[in-house]
């Protein structure tokens, strides 16, 4: 591997971004290039920016443009990447001084394995304590090999950060939906699991984060009420995913549901279990009705 592209949409995150910036220019290992997607941001993040762009000891390219959302910036900047791995670091968070020395390092194992499509770390508290508390099961060699929807057998359910091959990440762009702004990620992720492809798992710590307000994961019930075909998407998704008829169902209901809140009441129609579906469409309806009441609440 020659380059890895580190990626960051940042949407009102100027008073977060210098502590990214600092930890990336004290990074062990400089094979790698920044690509930030300013998402709107009306806080001086543009300003801060072309700073960073005159004095970083490696490659910075930004991309202005209006807001639109996670989804649609990783999307801009699949494009924009000229590295072979893939790696998300959000605006709030920063790595390990040796964090792409070991991206490098493990990426560089798994590169010729047509059945790999990354390889993944273990995120942190600011403190230093695991996201989900306790290190993922990993074998003798500190990794473990599974796809994304084996996270849960091994602790990797909890927040961890990916670096991905960049040309098969490409093959899976976000959907993304008029006047809304986020689609869950598993939607993607486990479309690659559903392909075949595994990520290698690592249990070293080398991303630091911390939720702020105003970050996706501060409020779920919002997020669905702004953007429900997002998640109308991931619960039809789901359904894929050999969960048993009961849960299966259950997906379907709320698919049905939300695509109801959300405009599009036929979204059914699309599914890849399009049975599943209709024999969920009336029960849907009716949660929909329960959805809006709820939504009002919010």
């Amino acid at each position: 591997m020659r380059l890895l592209t580190i990626f960051t949409p940042s949407y009102n995150r100027a008073h977060t971004l210098g502590r990214l910036y600092e930890s990336l220019a004290a990074q062990s290992d400089m094979r790698f290039e920044w690509v930030v997607v300013d998402d709107g941001s009306t806080d001086g993040t543009a300003e801060l920016l072309k700073g960073f762009k005159k004095t970083a000891p490696f490659s910075v390219t930004v991309i202005t443009k209006e807001n639109g959302g996670k989804p649609a910036a990783i999307n801009d900047g699949l494009r924009a990447a000229r590295g072979e791995f893939f790696f998300m670091l959000d605006s709030d968070d920063y790595l390990s001084e040796d964090g792409v020395e070991k991206l490098f390092r493990w990426c560089e194992e798994i590169e010729g394995d047509g059945s790999f499509v990354g390889v993944g770390a273990a995120k942190a508290y600011i403190g230093g304590t695991y996201i989900k508390g306790v290190p993922p099961k990993v074998g003798e060699g500190g990794y473990v090999d599974a796809t994304n929807l084996e996270r849960r057998l091994y602790d990797l359910d909890a927040d961890m950060c990916e670096a991905y091959k960049t040309e098969i990440f490409r093959r899976f762009p976000f959907v993304t939906w008029e006047g809304e702004r986020f689609v869950p990620e598993q939607i993607v992720l486990n479309e690659m699991a559903l392909a075949g492809y595994r990520l290698r798992w690592h249990k070293d710590i080398i991303y630091y984060c911390e939720y702020l307000e105003g970050g996706l994961t501060r409020d779920s019930r919002l997020l669905v009420k702004q953007n429900p075909m997002g998640y109308a998407m991931m619960y039809g998704h789901m359904t894929r995913y050999g969960l048993g008829f009961g849960k299966s169902f259950k997906c379907a209901m709320n698919m049905v549901a939300l695509s109801v809140c959300g405009g599009h009441p036929f979204y059914f129609l699309k599914s890849d279990r399009r049975g599943l579906a209709a024999l969920a469409f009336l029960p849907g309806l009716l949660l929909s009705i329960r959805r809006r009441r709820q939504f009002k609440r919010i």
